[in-house]
């Protein structure tokens, strides 16, 4: 958490207590949303700008877990908005140019905040599929989020979180047959 105490002023207790300590996981997924470390760093500091906002607002029962990845995923969407980007929220096959740089090339090049343990054919897989995908399986196979808090961060029903998932990891399983079976994982018995 050092990329927080270094830029922000020190907030209190209960805020440290209940949304930083997940500080380290949003990071991470900053990064998979960006690509890059740099925007990353930048996007978490909007997310808890705006969570030291409202944090004084919220009710007792909140999930700040959810909370605090929805107001990151939010702040990251708004960006992509206003640099006319939002076409990367798109599904894959409307976008469909040859001459486009590989979307996972920013993320194979990031240091370990992204990479946690990934080699790069996985990384790459993981940049192909369709953002609402890509996002629902690393919140919950890698950030280790239940389909309800998923839910909450995407802002869409828990089917539709169950359904991503599913679509992601049989589109996962179909580009890295070949990668599992090469170190041992077998082929058709492969548990995604």
């Amino acid at each position: 958490m050092a990329w927080f105490r270094r830029r922000t002023a020190a907030p209190d207790d209960a805020f440290v207590e209940r949304v930083l300590a997940h500080g380290d996981a949003l990071y991470r997924y900053a990064v998979r949303l960006t690509g890059d470390e740099d925007s990353a760093g930048d996007l978490v500091q909007e997310a808890l700008a705006r969570a030291v906002e409202a944090f004084g607002r919220l009710r007792p029962d909140t999930n700040h877990r959810a909370w605090i990845f929805t107001i990151l995923r939010n702040a990251w969407i708004s960006r992509l908005r206003r640099s006319g980007r939002e076409a990367e929220l798109a599904e894959p096959e409307l976008l469909a140019d040859e001459d486009a740089p590989d979307p996972a090339e920013g993320l194979v090049r990031a240091s370990d905040g992204y990479r946690h343990g990934f080699e790069d054919q996985v990384l790459r897989a993981l940049a192909r599929l369709p953002e609402t995908q890509r996002s629902a399986i690393l919140l919950c196979d890698v950030e280790g989020m239940r389909y309800e808090e998923i839910a909450v961060v995407m802002g869409c029903p828990v089917g539709t979180v169950r359904s991503r998932i599913h679509h992601a990891r049989r589109q996962l399983r179909g580009w890295l047959e070949e990668y599992a079976r090469e170190r041992g994982y077998g082929g058709s018995d492969v548990a995604m």
